[in-house]
């Protein structure tokens, strides 16, 4: 109870800073709160990219705790970087006033009069900033396909404060944000590449030193900062090359312990990997949103390894959504007998130009960015 009281205290305590603080119009923060993985910076990038097209004269700064600093320099914004709590031994109040310390001085250089915040709950050290920087627009982009029993009374009062919630959508009709609010703006799935990004299909296949005669795979199934995924990968890859199916890895370029595996006839360490798309007959895919969603965008055919054990996000659910736009599968646990059934079945049916036949998301964000 006490420690919930100081919480609530410092959360309040007025900042000096944002007492004569005078934003700069057309200039916007985006923060984007990432653990092991590339998903919610990858979201930011996606928009921002085309938040540029609709605005050249803006000024687009990241802060960021992912550990991927260095991709969003690529795409040509100032990025600065918070070390993520996982990584550092202390306590949940120093790391947040160290947060609120580094956003405030960001907030003090950069005078942004929009921080759009891409993360799963806004921590103390935000919370703190939206009290005391009352002249900034807070924009929140959150996806709602949450399991169920999440709490979900609780993420709609942590909305107070945003000016809007943008929700990225699903793949089907029936999910989105998962609760009515008169500042929600759902909009379509969210991919970082559109089709015309991608490398045409000679052209990836040369540069990733592939016979073009032969069908290849492209296996991804997570950074692998979370879920042990060696063994289920080795398997995947034996079972691939026993087919006569060539095998590209896709290695997260944040992972924190990268391992080589020498059996794969080619390795990806880009990004994003999926400018290679083109080149591959499908794919094995974890169930995260941004590796759902790029695969059914693109037209890639795959078979899904959800991960059950996530907090809330509901991934089985968004997998399974996914096979109503065309050759997906789904594979909870892994099977020899199953999983070489599905390789077959995609092999057979072959690539289509079919997609979701939705727009992306990351342009109607991008306009809404615009009128906030």
């Amino acid at each position: 109870m006490i420690s919930s009281f100081l919480k609530y205290l410092w959360v309040r305590l007025p900042s000096v800073g944002g007492f004569f603080f005078k934003p700069r119009k057309r200039t916007y923060l985006f923060l984007p709160i990432n653990g092991a993985g590339l998903g919610h910076l990858t979201r930011s990038l996606a928009i921002a990219r085309r938040l540029k097209r609709e605005q050249p004269d803006a000024e687009i700064i990241f802060l960021t705790t992912s550990i991927g600093v260095a991709l969003v320099h690529r795409e040509g914004f100032s990025c600065h970087h918070v070390t993520p709590a996982a990584l550092l031994n202390t306590g949940a109040i120093e790391w947040n006033s160290l947060f609120f310390k580094s956003l405030k001085n960001v907030l003090d250089i950069h005078k942004p009069s929009c921080l759009v915040f891409d993360g799963t709950i806004p921590y103390l050290g935000l919370q703190r900033v939206m009290h005391s920087y009352r002249r900034i627009s807070y924009v929140w982009i959150k996806r709602g396909l949450y399991k169920d029993g999440t709490d979900l009374s609780r993420l709609q009062s942590l909305t107070r404060g945003f000016k809007a919630v943008i929700s990225p959508g699903e793949l089907g009709a029936d999910t989105g944000a998962s609760f009515q609010d008169s500042k929600i703006y759902p909009v379509e799935p969210i991919s970082l590449l559109d089709k015309p990004d991608l490398l045409a299909k000679g052209e990836a296949r040369q540069m990733l030193r592939l016979d073009s005669a032969k069908p290849c795979a492209y296996v991804q199934l997570g950074a692998g900062n979370i879920n042990g995924i060696a063994d289920v990968q080795d398997c995947i890859i034996a079972a691939l090359k026993r087919k006569g199916v060539q095998v590209v890895l896709g290695q997260s370029p944040i992972a924190l312990n990268p391992k080589p595996d020498l059996r794969a006839d080619s390795v990806i360490v880009d990004y994003p990997n999926s400018k290679y798309f083109s080149a591959f007959d499908f794919a094995v895919l974890a169930g995260g949103y941004n590796s759902v969603c790029e695969a059914v965008t693109l037209s890639l055919p795959a078979i899904f390894f959800p991960n059950t054990e996530t907090g809330a996000d509901d991934q089985l659910k968004r997998v399974q959504n996914a096979c109503a736009y065309g050759k997906y599968e789904v594979m909870v646990e892994y099977s020899e007998e199953q999983f070489e059934r599905m390789v077959d079945q995609l092999l057979v049916k072959g690539r289509s130009p079919e997609g979701s036949g939705q727009c992306n998301g990351a342009d109607s964000a991008a306009r809404l960015l615009t009128q906030v």
